[in-house]
């Protein structure tokens, strides 16, 4: 069905509910945007004209657009931009024009989520997996060192053939 074509087949029920978490959508509600004077490029236009991006999130109770897990995560993740009232800041002045660096905030904060629920869905490595890593390493190591032998005794070889 439309999960195999999304490549969905093998997620569990925790991914399943993690995928759909978060489509991309933040409520323009949800968006409290401003300018400010920038440091950016942008000449002389930056000293007259405010075109530093910034956007402030909410994440608390009431942010309902976001599943309560991932909205837990991604304040983890954003600890260090959360100012005194409980709002994530996140500003832009990549470009000098304000569309596009507020383009770019909500980009930044949108990629960040993708990210945060990525990171929820990913499987959780286990001792067997570790176990299993560890063996297919000595395997090498001990095929290298064969290898080695065979090479140093090919080697040692022809010295004793070109003595005669």
């Amino acid at each position: 069905g439309s999960c195999a074509m999304l490549g969905l087949r093998r997620l569990t029920a925790h991914q399943l509910r993690a995928f759909a978490a978060f489509a991309g959508e933040i409520p323009h509600d949800a968006i409290q945007k401003s300018f400010v004077l920038s440091s950016g490029p942008g000449g002389q236009n930056v000293q007259k004209n405010a075109t530093k991006a910034q956007i402030k999130v909410k994440l608390d109770d009431s942010a309902t657009w976001l599943d309560n897990d991932l909205r837990m995560a991604v304040v983890r993740r954003l600890a260090n931009r959360i100012n005194s009232s409980g709002e994530v800041v996140i500003e832009s002045d990549r470009t000098r024009e304000r569309s596009l660096n507020l383009t770019d905030a909500l980009d930044k904060l949108r990629s960040t989520i993708y990210e945060v629920q990525r990171e929820m869905g990913a499987r959780k490595e286990t001792e067997e997996d570790v176990a299993v890593v560890r063996e297919r390493a000595a395997r090498a190591a001990h095929f290298r060192l064969a290898e080695k032998r065979r090479e140093s005794a090919k080697r040692e070889n022809r010295q004793s053939h070109a003595e005669l």
